[in-house]
């Protein structure tokens, strides 16, 4: 048990400290130097999305440039949109974290409950560290393929080498990469995928995270109502765990409010992200696609940890309900008790959506794929078109 309080401990430290670096750590009071550290970072971004339009607007006309600037564009836009959702809703934002932070802390003093509470957080530890490893090795592969495409240039005698930059950008202005502005503008993008890859894994493991919290709590309100018939004072434990379900239910709704947007824009665009990365890997060689397959690799996972994330809260969700129902509360004759356990009945089932337009569930992992592979076919269909009319 105590390695994995070390685990939690971990995980929320990490967390706070990703936060606090893009300045949207919900457990602080708003202060200048946040507002500061968001808008810095969000103009790093701007800028490197600017480039990232004007390399797609200057390969329009090629296909297979064009989607590969389009997949950059869509994981920057992602990252606005979550740091948008941040900002306007900040305070919702601050009363979800200090609401599971304090009943949480309640249950994790209780040593009779502590157990109960941390069981399921390997279920989110590890798909967390898994999503947010996928994250930073993409990233990472785009830091290095300058590098490997000089080497490999070095390597077949080429005299007259062809520099590029980690990200599919085009700049307004030259770029020598004989004077100080190459490395410039390549330690520019390496910072700002250090932006990419904190904001974007933070955000995602700060949606588990919260998940979590309210999926452990939602077992131990299952074990404390599952024991009703053996308290002596089970009047007050069910008034308890009744005003502990009201605060989960007003934490989920927060989730729902934060989360629905971004998750809606995720399913949107990592079916098309997906896509535009198949079709980019089937023109490339085995080297030069083993970049675009992490990139694949870490879309996919993204999508099935907020998927599974969904599910996780669902089935916990049952299974509180069918605690209730097993506590034979209505042959108890107690009218107070019958009450209390019929308002916990009454709440609706703890489901995240996507906006209404979908629940969060695995089951978007599946349709997500679907989609980015009819997406792919079409554009292969119209590749061949085009070269059935060419010829």
């Amino acid at each position: 048990m105590t390695d994995v309080l070390e685990k939690y401990k971990f995980y929320e430290g990490t967390l706070r400290r990703a936060l606090l670096f893009t300045g949207l750590w919900p457990g602080s009071k708003l202060k200048i130097r946040h507002r500061l550290l968001t808008a810095y970072h969000g103009i790093i971004g701007i800028i490197v999305a600017c480039a990232v339009i004007n390399f797609c607007h200057r390969y329009f006309a090629n296909r297979d440039r064009f989607m590969k600037g389009l997949a950059l564009l869509l994981a920057f836009f992602t990252v606005f949109l979550k740091t948008t959702s941040f900002i306007f809703y900040r305070k919702r934002l601050g009363d979800l974290h200090h609401s599971l932070a304090g009943t949480f802390k309640r249950d994790l003093e209780n040593e009779e409950l502590r157990p109960i509470l941390l069981s399921p957080l390997l279920w989110f530890y590890r798909p967390t560290i898994l999503l947010a490893s996928s994250t930073w090795a993409s990233i990472a592969l785009c830091w290095f393929r300058p590098l490997i495409f000089i080497a490999i240039q070095r390597s077949k005698g080429v005299t007259i080498l062809k520099w590029i930059l980690p990200f599919s950008t085009v700049y307004p202005w030259p770029i020598d990469p004989h004077t100080w502005r190459y490395p410039a503008h390549y330690a520019f993008e390496v910072y700002s995928g250090i932006c990419l890859a904190i904001f974007s894994s933070s955000s995602d493991a700060l949606f588990g995270f919260y998940v979590f919290q309210i999926s452990a709590q939602l077992r131990t309100l299952s074990h404390r109502v599952r024991k009703l018939g053996s308290s002596k004072n089970y009047h007050q434990e069910i008034r308890e765990c009744v005003n502990r379900h009201e605060i989960l239910a007003k934490c989920q709704a927060h989730v729902n409010q934060i989360y629905g947007p971004v998750v809606l824009w995720l399913l949107i665009t990592n079916a098309v992200i997906m896509c535009a990365l198949i079709y980019q890997a089937s023109h490339l060689g085995f080297q030069k696609a083993i970049v675009v397959v992490v990139y694949i690799v870490m879309k996919s996972v993204q999508t099935l940890v907020y998927g599974w994330f969904g599910t996780f809260l669902a089935t916990e969700c049952d299974n509180f309900r069918e605690a209730v129902y097993s506590c034979d509360w209505p042959g108890s004759g107690e009218k107070r008790l019958m009450k209390d356990v019929s308002i916990l009945l009454m709440y609706k089932p703890f489901i995240l959506s996507a906006c209404g337009v979908a629940n969060v569930s695995v089951d978007m992992f599946v349709n997500v794929s679907n989609t980015a592979m009819s997406y792919f076919f079409m554009l292969r269909t119209l590749d061949e078109q085009k070269e059935s009319s060419g010829t």
